[in-house]
């Protein structure tokens, strides 16, 4: 810089990075005009490398994702089997509680038999009661006539859900089977 003169043109510079990847881009060199080599990019094989990056993007995404979810996966079942015998320990309680629950919230077998005897018939009589491993009532009950016994059963609303199983014969009764649960 001098007081008069103009200032000197500056030196041409060369392009940079940015600027010859946009020369690249619109398919010649900066200097493609003052070169006589120079290179020039195929636009198919542009288009080629512009479709590549665009769909290598969500295919990095897809195989990330499946790499994760297989991780994932393998943590999970990892986790499962530790925790497994912890589960299973738990359901274990869980019916075991639900059973004892319902063991101790039924009537007694003596309770059942009390309500029992007021409802069998004058000529019948008490062979058998039992529970069993379910809890079911089962009964056994000896009378002349299983039609009236029956009949008095259905009527006294604790052994609604009792079911006649069967019968046999024995020496001047029938034994009349019972079986289900009784309130």
């Amino acid at each position: 810089m001098h007081v008069g003169r103009p200032d000197p043109e500056p030196a041409p510079t060369e392009p940079s990075l940015a600027q010859r990847l946009a020369a690249i881009g619109r398919g010649r060199l900066a200097g493609a005009g003052k070169q006589a080599g120079a290179t020039k990019w195929p636009e198919a094989s542009l288009a080629a490398l512009v479709a590549g990056l665009i769909a290598a993007g969500p295919l990095l995404t897809i195989g990330g994702a499946t790499l994760l979810a297989g991780r994932q996966r393998a943590a999970s079942a990892r986790l499962e089997a530790e925790a497994a015998p912890r589960i299973e320990a738990a359901r274990a309680a869980a019916e075991a509680r639900g059973q004892m629950d319902a063991v101790l919230r039924r009537r007694t077998l003596a309770a059942t038999i009390e309500v029992l005897a007021r409802a069998l018939p004058a000529d019948a009589s008490l062979v058998r009661a039992g529970r069993n491993a379910q809890g079911a009532l089962e009964l056994e009950i000896a009378t002349p006539d299983p039609d009236r016994l029956r009949s008095a059963l259905r009527r006294a609303p604790a052994f609604a859900r009792l079911r006649n199983t069967g019968q046999r014969q024995a020496d001047t009764k029938m034994i009349v089977l019972f079986a289900g649960t009784a309130q």
